[in-house]
């Protein structure tokens, strides 16, 4: 079994946002700009969205940070950044970059928030790092990443179909994600103010957290 699913391609690259909205029960659309709402992005704000994908969320968040905003995607997957490309082409300050986002990226104090959306639990520990890395890099003093992924939870104690599904549909990686006190391993990289908000049942959370300064 792959340990890792985090970088989609072919035919579930081409069809990624149908079949997240088809496996949600159309339910996918309210809970992610629910999620963006709670970021409190303000005009002017820049934001680094990694692993961005088709780039909804790059759009959805447009709406919040006006003419003098910028928003920057990274990803490496040819069909996520032609549908990035196409979904966000009306917006002159919204772009993608070619990036890999567990590699040293460019970006040094530019960004006030950095967004992780449902990559950062299948990448390994030291990936994990490296990318933990990258945001505090490219993050303006004071700036704030949001993680947006699962909560932590005892997979063990779900119902059995829940369990069969996520196992089927997850990698290893997701199954060690959930064993994590994450809020504790931020502290520990120098991020703290912490702030949650909830979704699915507790399954999934958006976690804020400050870059402290000095850190």
């Amino acid at each position: 079994m792959n340990e890792s699913k985090v970088e989609i391609t072919g035919f579930e690259a081409k069809h990624y946002d149908a079949l997240i909205n088809i496996l949600s029960l159309g339910s996918y659309i309210p809970f992610i700009s629910k999620a963006i709402s709670k970021m409190n992005i303000e005009p002017g704000d820049r934001i680094l969205d990694m692993g961005c994908g088709t780039g909804r969320n790059s759009c959805l968040m447009e709406k919040y940070i006006g003419k003098n905003g910028r928003i920057v995607g990274l990803d490496i997957g040819a069909e996520m950044i032609e549908q990035f490309e196409k979904k966000c082409q009306a917006f002159p300050n919204v772009e993608i970059q070619n990036f890999r986002i567990d590699e040293p990226l460019p970006f040094e104090k530019e960004f006030d928030k950095a967004l992780l959306s449902f990559v950062f639990h299948g990448f390994p520990d030291n990936k994990k790092e490296l990318i933990i890395k990258n945001v505090k890099k490219a993050l303006k003093p004071g700036g704030k990443i949001y993680l947006l992924d699962y909560n932590e939870f005892d997979l063990e104690k779900k119902p059995g179909l829940f369990q069969k599904i996520f196992k089927k549909f997850e990698c290893p990686l997701a199954l060690d994600y959930l064993k994590v006190d994450w809020k504790k391993k931020f502290a520990s990289w120098g991020f703290g103010e912490f702030e949650e908000n909830y979704f699915y049942w507790n399954i999934v959370r958006l976690l804020k957290a400050d870059l402290e300064a000095g850190k």
